[in-house]
Parts: structure tokens; sequence; C-alpha cells
């Protein structure tokens, strides 16, 4: 069995329950030896003491008055003639309570002297022991009997109560979530009490799952059809953008529909991935990074020439990685296509290291209120009249979690920007270029 069903609400029920008796358990011995125990020092010992004085004072109206004795309590008197055969084991006692071996047992005896006197009462046990057993040890077995009884039944209807619980979360736990058709768990395998709290739960479940399983669907299939449908608009849109060009020639606003068009179908791009990536992961391969980043800068110099941004790629080290390569692109070419769009007339550094690849500009920069703000879809940074969507940082971010990249930013307001991408180490094989 897993940790993780032995940590399970039933698991944590029978331990509460075990501990449950065993403290009962241990508090009534421990009142039970108390109880002896106080019989003992306070109710026996102050019996014979009473016992004591009755028979010096009967002693000072008849000289000759016989000693106690009976089934369990025998009195002896010391007495310069005429007293009684005191045992050896007795002769040398200080007066007080004591117990003494004698005849093979040891009672309890208490030894009092007064004048030229002592009296010896010796209280024999074992008869009182055993009435103590059967009044009181043996009423004290059935009460824990019945204890572990009733606390036996009540963890055995209790984990009948909770195991229709225990099943709903397990089923929640296999159930994949990937593929909406698979994702609607089947709940009629919860065994649950008609009106219980479980069935409530299961009926809620239900009405929950067919929601959600609708609204994701309904978000993947509005993905895949407006990115479908918007190329051939865009498409059309680039046509007739080239024959303007050949005719008219390339104006400032041409260019800057000609960056739009760009913006937009990488876009399409990136939505067609990630409706595709929610379904089935895409498969992986060994890319360098340096080679990727070397290419983009050649497919992306046009827009950067056009913004005056003069790009340079460092190379650190020689990094390669196990990833899709179309992620990493739209990673990369968003990161970069950024950096250009908001640098104006400065300098974009792509950086390539042992762990890492980092976009640097010299832009403006981004305050950290600003900087929560554009992780949000469709938010963009303060120069509003640059081109762009509003998606390219969020979608990043979605893509970076879901391959477990961490995504870093750095900004200083005035002097630029840089936005990191470190891989996990089970991805990565780097050597330092010399």
């Amino acid at each position: 069995m897993s940790p993780r069903r032995r940590s399970g609400v039933q698991h944590r029920l029978a331990r509460a329950y075990l501990l449950q008796v065993i403290m009962i358990s241990l508090a009534t011995v421990l009142s039970v030896v108390g109880s002896a125990k106080i019989i003992e020092t306070v109710l026996v010992k102050q019996a014979l003491v009473m016992e004591a004085d009755h028979f010096w004072s009967l002693q000072r109206e008849k000289p000759d008055h016989p000693r106690p004795n009976t089934r369990h309590l025998l009195g002896l008197l010391e007495r310069p003639a005429g007293g009684d055969a005191i045992p050896s084991a007795l002769e040398k006692l200080d007066d007080g309570y004591t117990r003494v071996n004698l005849n093979g047992s040891e009672p309890l005896v208490y030894v009092e002297s007064r004048e030229d006197k002592r009296l010896f009462l010796i209280f024999d046990e074992q008869r009182v022991g055993w009435l103590a057993l059967v009044f009181g040890v043996l009423p004290l077995i059935a009460v824990l009997l019945v204890i572990y009884f009733t606390s036996f039944l009540t963890w055995r209807r209790s984990r009948q109560l909770v195991s229709p619980l225990v099943q709903l979360a397990e089923l929640l736990r296999r159930t994949p979530v990937k593929d909406p058709k698979a994702a609607r768990p089947d709940f009629s395998m919860v065994e649950a009490e008609a009106d219980s709290e479980v069935a409530v739960l299961v009926v809620a479940l239900e009405a929950y799952s067919e929601r959600l399983v609708g609204f994701v669907e309904r978000e993947r299939q509005f993905t895949r059809d407006a990115s479908h449908e918007l190329r051939t608009p865009l498409a059309v849109i680039r046509a007739n953008m080239e024959l303007l060009s050949a005719k008219h020639g390339t104006s400032p606003a041409m260019r800057r529909i000609e960056d739009t068009l760009d913006d937009m179908e990488s876009l399409i791009e990136t939505l067609l991935l990630l409706a595709r990536s929610e379904g089935t992961s895409l498969p992986d391969e060994e890319l360098i990074i340096n080679d990727m980043a070397l290419n983009l800068l050649e497919r992306i110099m046009p827009l950067a020439e056009r913004k005056s941004v003069d790009v340079r790629l460092q190379q650190r080290a020689m990094l390669s990685v196990h990833a899709p390569e179309t992620v990493l692109n739209i990673v990369l070419t968003n990161l970069v296509r950024n950096a250009i769009n908001y640098t104006g007339s400065g300098q974009v550094t792509v950086e390539v290291d042992t762990r890492s690849v980092t976009v640097c500009d010299t832009g403006p920069g981004i305050s950290a209120e600003d900087l929560a703000r554009l992780m949000q879809p469709f938010e963009r940074g303060s120069r509003v009249g640059e081109a762009g969507t509003g998606l390219g940082l969020a979608i990043v971010q979605r893509l970076c979690e879901r391959y477990r990249w961490q995504l870093e930013f750095a900004s200083v307001k005035g002097q630029g920007t840089q936005v990191r991408v470190v891989f996990p180490m089970w991805q990565r094989r780097s050597a330092t270029l010399r």
C-alpha cells in the first residue's frame, strides 16, 4: 500500500480510535492502582489505628480483655509478664506500619506501644485482595470490554461512512485531465448511502464536472476555430500588402502593417499550438539553443532594422535542451520581438549560458506594478503605440509553466529589462565555449 493510502482518512480514524482506547485503558488502570494505594495507605492504616485505640480503651476498663482475633486481623500483646508469644520477625519492629514476611505471606503490621505494653495488629490482606478482585477488578474488566466493543463498532461505522469519500477522492485523483472526453469521472462507482453528505457531494461534483468539461471543450474548440478562420483574412491582407508594396513602394505605414501581420501570424500559430498541446504532448527533440537563437536573429533582423535596434548574440556556453522545438521557438520569438518593439533605437542582446537563455534590452524598463500586470492576458506596456496584442508575455509564462521552465524578470526604470528562461537540469546539457 502506498504512503498516500496509509495516511488517508480511514487510517487516521483508526489511529484516533486506537489512541482513545489506549488512553481510556491507561486511565482506568491507573485509577484502580491509585485507589488500591489509597485504600492501603489511608483506609486500612486508619482502621488499624482506630482498632488499636478501641482495644486500649477496652483494656483499661478490663485488663484481661481479649486481643482482636478475626479471620483478617490478629492482635498480639507484649507485656512484662503473661504476654503473648511474639514471633521473632516482629520482636525488633519499631512503632508504626510495616510489612513483614510471616509464614509465607507479607501482611501489614501495625505496632503501637503504651506504658510497658506493645500491641501488634497483623492484618491479612489476602482475603481482602480476593474480594477486591471479585468486586473491583472483574467489573473493571467488564467495563473495559464494553468500551472496547463500542469503540470497535464506532470505528467500523465511521469507516463505512468515510469509505465512499475515500473512493471519491481516489476516483478524482486517477481521472485524466488532459483529454476532456476521458476527464468526466464515473461517479456510479462510488457507493454512497442515499441522502448522505457524500451522495450530495457526488451529485454536486457530477454537475460541476459537466460544466467544467463543457467549458474546456468550448474553449479549445473556439481556439481552434478562431485560429483557423483568422488565417484566411491574414493571408488576403498580406497578399494585398505585397501588391501595394510592389506598386507604390514601402512606406512607414505599410511597414507598421507588416509588423502587425507578423505579430498576428505568430499569435495564431501559438494559439494553435496551445490548442493541440492541451490534449497531447508535443514530441521532444534535442535542440541546440545557440543555433536556434542565431536563426531567430536572422529571421527577425528586418524588424530590428526598421526599429533601428542593434541585435546581438552572446554565447557563453553551448547549451543543448531536450524540449519541443515549436514551443521553444515561440517562447524565444515572443521575448525577442517584445524586446525589439519596446526598445526604440537601442540594443537587444540574447545571451546563452550553461543553464539558461536571457533576452536583455535597453528600453524604458518596467516598474514592479506594471510587470505583475503585464503577465495577464491582453495587458500591454505604457508604450501603447507599439504593435502587439498584449498576449505575448502571458503565453510565454503559460508555456514555461507547462514545460517547467523558470521565467525570471529583472527591470530597472529607464535602463532596460532582462528576461531569463532557466531550463531544469534534467532537460539540459551544456559545455563551456573556449
